[in-house]
């Protein structure tokens, strides 16, 4: 099966208060099965968690952000107007979480966005994962994966950058149902 891949970078983000140092960039990217119908698509379910990517772990912080992921998960889905169910869904939604320290995220001409440590100066951070991927549950395909990568303060979350991840993540899967206004006769 063929697959497409979009990459999207995240702006830097803007820290909240003065006396904390701003993160430096986040990187977020998706891999879509083509010629998937997303309107046959009514209800999902979650799954279990999968694991964090390579070189990342799960930590107890981590478990707390993929407990904040799912709600966010969930929201989004709910706003393209799929349905959560526990009875033979649709969809299966598996999320994954993790950290690590092996890499810093700079923009690259090449769009990996990731560059090892020794080429940039100053002290490594820790860079967070989030990834979704969701599963036809009727096939077992998997027809979205999105991961998303951000330089963290391990001992804080930042859910607004986790919704800005789920965001870009998740952007073009589906669409959001339209309102339908009625027409005075």
């Amino acid at each position: 099966m063929k697959i497409w891949m979009t990459l999207v970078l995240l702006s830097p983000l803007v820290a909240c208060g003065a006396s904390s140092p701003a993160p430096n960039h986040a990187v977020a990217s998706k891999v879509v099965a083509p010629d998937v119908s997303f309107a046959s698509y009514h209800t999902f379910s979650f799954g279990l968690a999968e694991p964090p990517r390579a070189g990342y772990e799960v930590t107890p912080r981590s478990l707390e952000v993929q407990s904040r992921l799912r709600v966010l998960v969930k929201a989004a889905l709910e706003d393209r107007g799929l349905t959560e169910t526990t009875d033979n869904a649709d969809l299966v939604i598996k999320l994954a979480t993790g950290s690590g320290s092996g890499y810093q995220l700079r923009p690259s001409p090449q769009g990996s966005g990731l560059v090892p440590p020794e080429r940039v100066p100053g002290p490594v951070p820790a860079v967070g994962f989030i990834g979704i991927d969701i599963y036809a549950r009727a096939s077992g395909n998997q027809i979205w994966k999105g991961s998303g990568f951000a330089e963290i303060d391990p001992m804080t979350i930042d859910d607004a950058l986790l919704r800005r991840g789920v965001d870009h993540m998740l952007a073009g899967f589906g669409s959001p149902p339209t309102e339908s206004v009625a027409q005075a006769p």
